[in-house]
């Protein structure tokens, strides 16, 4: 398991890699919105103390390659007939689970999801002695299902698009990331983060804050971000020539084709980053853990000041020279 932890760079390392940064940009530099690519999803880090309350906090993310993906790919069928745009779209669907299946995806994997079947019609002319007239006629059946493919390989996934374009299928809806043990993967970043906020109460208290006999509060939340939520727009750049431009010839910008690209989670405002290299695109899970300490000064003057009140006793003296304590309650 590859942890990438927060860490102090020397100003030679610092330096150097503020000087390769323009190399490593790429086209995304030129963008007019790129900040936007670039923004912090969580919050940044705290360690503050607000008057004689102490809050730390920890985030901690885990990159997680998914265990198994749904491909959905959608289909469209017309036919004069129920009858055969039924049979056509059997023939379809029976042809394409054919073929996956020779990629190792089981026949149990594939899933018909049956959207419409529904009659179309077409506009007729009516022609009449005075007037001419319009009315909707039947002119066949179309079907649409939704296939569902199950697969565990996410490199078999072109595969897919292959087998279905050769049965007419063009159009892949989405795909979908599975992770089987999600809840392994908060503990195991609870366990991280529970660590290392220990390791800052300790640092704390050898400054003298007094950490240890602190009143303590906590509080922890979690997400996870998923590849589809995170593509991003970006529209391809290209430079026409600057030769072509001295010399005064007119130049005919080329369109420049709009794409995605899929957008990590930054990781600059995390403390811990399991799985830090990555090249599949994985599911981003995130855990924040949040501890308030309020500090012995605050409570040991609220005490005080209770004692004082518990001390204080008003005493009635009567005329005939009793004395009496007075209930304050």
């Amino acid at each position: 398991m590859h942890v990438l932890t927060r860490s102090f760079l020397l100003a030679p390392a610092l330096l150097s890699a503020t000087l390769a940064l323009p190399q490593a940009m790429g086209n995304l530099m030129y963008e007019t919105n790129s900040r936007i690519f670039f923004q912090q999803a969580e919050q940044p880090v705290k360690a503050t103390v607000q008057g004689n309350m102490l809050v730390l906090e920890v985030n901690a993310m885990m990159n997680m390659r998914a265990d198994s993906y749904l491909a959905i790919f959608h289909i469209t069928q017309l036919g004069q007939s129920a009858e055969e745009a039924d049979s056509l779209m059997n023939k379809r669907i029976n042809g394409f689970t054919a073929r996956v299946r020779k990629e190792g995806v089981k026949e149990a994997d594939v899933f018909a999801d049956m959207l419409s079947f529904v009659p179309v019609y077409e506009i007729e002319t009516t022609r009449q002695l005075f007037s001419t007239t319009y009315q909707e006629v039947p002119a066949g059946f179309e079907i649409q299902k939704n296939i569902h493919v199950k697969f565990r390989d996410a490199r078999i996934l072109d595969k897919l698009v292959t087998a279905a374009a050769k049965e007419e299928i063009y159009d892949l809806v989405k795909v979908d990331f599975f992770v089987h043990q999600q809840s392994a993967c908060y503990d195991t970043l609870r366990m991280f983060a529970t660590k290392l906020l220990q390791q800052k109460l300790d640092n704390f208290d050898k400054l003298g804050l007094e950490v240890k006999e602190s009143h303590r509060t906590a509080a922890e939340k979690n997400g996870a971000y998923f590849p589809l939520d995170r593509y991003t727009a970006y529209q391809s750049r290209t430079q026409t020539s600057l030769n072509s431009r001295r010399k005064g010839q007119v130049i005919n910008d080329v369109k420049k084709s709009n794409t995605l690209f899929y957008n990590k989670v930054p990781y600059q405002n995390f403390d811990i980053v399991l799985h830090a290299d990555i090249t599949e695109p994985p599911v981003q899970y995130t855990y924040n853990l949040t501890m308030y300490c309020q500090l012995p000064e605050a409570f040991k003057e609220k005490e005080k000041q209770k004692e004082i009140k518990e001390i204080m006793k008003y005493m009635l003296i009567t005329p005939d020279g009793t004395v009496k304590e007075l209930s304050m309650k």
